[in-house]
């Protein structure tokens, strides 16, 4: 089962407060890149840790102001289908009406709001400790959903991996070397190229040649000299045969 201690942050739910909130306690903690209408509403950690400037993954919730989604992106088009698809509903809220997704808590614990949905496009990077409890007083592991939902929800991405500054640079910088039989194949293919390249070439130049002689051959009693394979206008040609 996913835990929400220190080592294990992932699959909790905290409260990201309200933008002026912070900006009175921690003014150059305020997280970047965020809407205003972000701030004031829960958040779902993706990553176990922190990262190097003591910061999680998440990803920010809604209610839509407590309403279904086919409220807030009603519809049938293909374009309302997509608007819908990223939003993951939390139980008790109905399931997802395309994809029939719904999150729960390990607890089946409801949440304030009778709709909540966690918006799956984009994870934001936050300071772990201007996080709050979703609910005040609530110890930090209450609110955490189950490992199955979890687990569907963030299926294919690695967040802890993606979220590390640390790990980007390197991954850019440093590139994992080969192993030593495919730099070998490497280094024949490279070999082998070069070889086929030469041959090309030489092939090339004999074909043009060849198509020169003809031509000469088939012209030679129009041109003023006695031997066309003198000439050199037009191009090189095979010298006269001794």
């Amino acid at each position: 089962m996913l835990g929400c201690s220190l080592t294990n942050l992932a699959a909790q739910i905290r409260w990201l407060p309200k933008r002026e909130k912070i900006l009175e306690e921690s003014p150059e903690q305020v997280p970047s890149g965020l809407d205003s209408d972000a701030f004031g509403h829960p958040v779902l950690i993706v990553t176990k840790g922190m990262d190097e400037k003591g910061r999680v993954s998440v990803l920010l919730m809604t209610s839509f102001k407590n309403r279904d989604i086919l409220a807030r992106f009603p519809g049938t088009l293909p374009t309302d289908r997509r608007n819908r698809e990223p939003y993951w509903p939390i139980a008790p809220t109905p399931k997802h009406p395309e994809t029939g997704n719904l999150l729960k808590f390990k607890d089946e614990k409801p949440m304030d709001k009778e709709y909540s949905y966690v918006n799956s496009q984009a994870s934001y990077p936050i300071r772990y400790e201007i996080l709050k409890p979703y609910k005040s007083g609530d110890t930090e592991d209450v609110w955490v959903l189950e490992e199955e939902s979890f687990s569907e929800l963030t299926k294919g991405r690695d967040y802890d991996k993606l979220h590390s500054k640390s790990w980007r640079r390197g991954w850019e910088e440093t590139p994992l070397p080969l192993p030593e039989p495919v730099k070998e194949r490497e280094e024949e293919g490279k070999q082998a190229s070069k070889a086929s390249d030469a041959g090309t070439f030489d092939l090339a130049k004999e074909y043009e040649n060849k198509a020169w002689r003809e031509y000469y051959e088939e012209i030679a009693h129009f041109l003023p000299w006695p031997d066309y394979r003198s000439c050199f206008i037009f191009g090189e040609v095979d010298d006269a045969d001794p």
